[in-house]
């Protein structure tokens, strides 16, 4: 199960295993792609709101999956929703406090999207590369430290 950490006075988000999502994708034929969607961008919004910024705090999760669903037959509303998911993401990171050098390049995320949907090996990188950023903002977010659980050595103690 995903690791549930709290934003204070905004909600929680999940840090997300990629492995557990990428085989629900596969068993839900896709379905679970545009719950997974709505799911981090509403992580984002609270993240938003628990640092005070109304730009990120009043960002719509249901208008970026409809841009995936509906806007998927235009071409560019898609587009657009994975760029600025992106950049949603950098800004949050940039909240929480993460240095620049381990935060997320939105542009580097959308290539792997596209043209990287065509392709499907790209879409999966894609996919790890998100959920990696989205889960460090997740953890600096709570109070965690954005990179995980820092290593526990562990051999038993030596007697002396």
């Amino acid at each position: 199960m995903a690791q549930e950490v709290e934003f204070g006075k905004a909600g929680e988000g999940k840090i997300r295993s990629f492995w557990v999502g990428t085989g629900l994708v596969i068993i839900t034929l896709g379905i679970y792609a545009f719950c997974w969607y709505y799911f981090v961008n509403d992580e984002l919004k609270d993240i938003g709101i628990s640092k005070d910024d109304q730009n990120l705090g009043q960002s719509s999760p249901a208008m970026s999956v409809t841009a995936l669903v509906i806007g998927g037959w235009v071409i560019i509303p898609p587009l657009l929703s994975v760029y600025n998911y992106g950049q949603r993401i950098k800004r949050a990171q940039r909240l929480a406090g993460i240095p620049r050098q381990d935060q997320i390049d939105p542009t580097v995320s959308f290539l792997l999207y596209f043209p990287g949907a065509l392709l499907i090996v790209p879409l999966f990188f894609h996919y790890w590369y998100v959920t990696k950023h989205q889960n460090r903002a997740v953890r600096a977010a709570g109070g965690l430290p954005y990179l995980g659980a820092p290593e526990v050595d562990s051999a038993p103690p030596t007697p002396a």
